[in-house]
């Protein structure tokens, strides 16, 4: 089995794309296949090198790795070869309207309620009304031509049986008058000579599906298995890269972990209830291709940002030993303490240096304040500190317990809410909560 993801490098990848490349990346690992990486770089305008770096950033931070990869930019010779082998044979023809006299049989198409796809009127000019054209100036565009008396079928393994008629598509564009090829036929070539045998992507794809079989069909090879995901929506649109969908430099941003996302959109769409999982062999283990659902699917971030406490709280301290050495947090109990307390591992570092550094105390009551210094038990803090020291202060004077725990902790850490008190106390330790009740005291 060999799948292939193949972003086109002309912006930053949005989340649909993660997901694609995902799902591809996990059916293959589940079959013990392997994986491309295909840039789709034959748009010279809008590629750019630094999409691609970015591109394989993003993979390596959901941790996706590939087999092999290639930029199709390096590949026109072979794509030259076959398009003329593919116009000798008569499947490609020349074409020479404007966008604007297309865009206006469209509109007269449309309003006679007629399907808007090209009419085929170049395969009826002469060679002196082509030569009239290239007089103009005008430059031939190229159509692959569909058989239009096939009904095109294939067994899609998310969306179960397709049937669609070609005559109610158009004769898809191969090649521009600038001489760039469209994402249809290189693709196809690319996915012949690499024998990719499973081609998962958006459902928006589908027509492109149908003319590419007939390509297929017409280089006289096998077409692949495919299956067409639904669409992510957001905020009721299509997450779209065009149009400056959810990106991945956004979810970094938001401190979101990867294994969160990762284990949100393995699942979503599917039957499976979504959860944490570990690491990304749990994720391939339970992939199943046939649990993905046809309909439409939702995608919401405040669902991925309460994931990701979850996931958090699951982390062992050999996953998160590096990260806690370049905020100088060397310690697994600290760690084991804390992660069941925070949304965003950067909250290890406040609280971190809440309980290691000085802090502004915030003051209530300065009397209580100096009883709770004064009967403060002796010796090393332990879990049962917090709760010896709370009746001690009691019996000197009365005060609610709850009211009694707010002072102590704006007291010793400056904030209202946060982790268990009783635990803060012992990273604390007894040396720095004195000398935080004095600067009460003093104050």
């Amino acid at each position: 089995m060999l799948t292939r993801f193949a972003p086109s490098p002309t912006g930053y990848l949005h989340v649909g794309n993660i997901r694609t490349a995902l799902i591809c990346w996990m059916y293959t690992r589940s079959q013990n296949g392997k994986f491309l990486l295909r840039f789709d770089d034959t748009d010279f305008q809008r590629s750019d090198i630094k999409y691609i770096n970015s591109i394989i950033q993003d993979l390596q931070w959901v941790n996706i790795d590939w087999d092999l990869n290639f930029k199709q930019s390096e590949r026109f010779e072979r794509y030259n070869e076959v398009f003329l082998q593919l116009v000798k044979e008569g499947h490609i023809y020349t074409c020479y309207e404007t966008r604007k006299e297309l865009d206006i049989k469209r509109k007269l198409q449309l309003k006679r309620g007629l399907p808007p796809i090209y009419d085929r009127s170049a395969l009826f000019l002469t060679e002196q009304e082509r030569a009239s054209y290239e007089q103009e100036g005008r430059k031939p565009y190229f159509r692959f031509k569909l058989d239009r008396n096939e009904i095109v079928k294939w067994d899609d393994e998310i969306k179960g049986k397709i049937n669609i008629a070609t005559s109610h598509i158009s004769d898809p564009i191969v090649r521009r008058e600038d001489g760039i090829y469209t994402y249809m036929l290189p693709s196809v070539i690319d996915d012949i000579d690499f024998n990719i045998t499973h081609i998962i992507r958006g459902e928006d794809h589908i027509p492109n599906t149908v003319a590419q079989i007939q390509i297929i069909l017409a280089l006289k090879t096998k077409a692949p298995t495919f299956a067409h995901l639904s669409l992510l929506h957001f905020n009721d649109n299509k997450i779209s890269k065009r149009k400056g969908g959810l990106d991945i430099r956004l979810i970094k941003k938001s401190e979101i972990e990867p294994i969160t996302l990762v284990s949100y959109l393995a699942k979503l769409g599917t039957s499976d209830p979504i959860k944490v999982h570990v690491d990304m062999q749990s994720l391939i283990d339970s992939f199943d291709i046939k649990k993905f659902s046809s309909a439409s699917t939702q995608f919401s971030l405040s669902e991925v940002y309460k994931l990701n406490s979850k996931a958090l709280q699951k982390m062992p301290f050999k996953a998160v030993k590096e990260r806690l050495n370049q905020i100088r947090v060397n310690s697994s109990e600290f760690w084991y303490f804390i992660r069941s307390n925070i949304e965003k591992f950067s909250e290890v570092a406040k609280w971190w240096q809440i309980c290691k550094s000085d802090i502004e105390p915030v003051i209530f009551d300065k009397e209580i304040i100096k009883i709770a210094l004064n009967v403060l038990p002796q010796g090393d803090c332990n879990e049962n500190t917090l709760s010896e020291w709370v009746k001690a202060i009691r019996k000197v004077v009365d005060t609610k317990t709850k009211d009694l725990f707010m002072q102590l902790r704006l007291a010793l850490t400056g904030t209202k809410t946060g982790p268990e008190l009783a635990k803060l106390l012992v990273f604390i330790g007894r040396e720095r909560i004195v000398a935080r009740l004095k600067k009460v005291k003093d104050k």
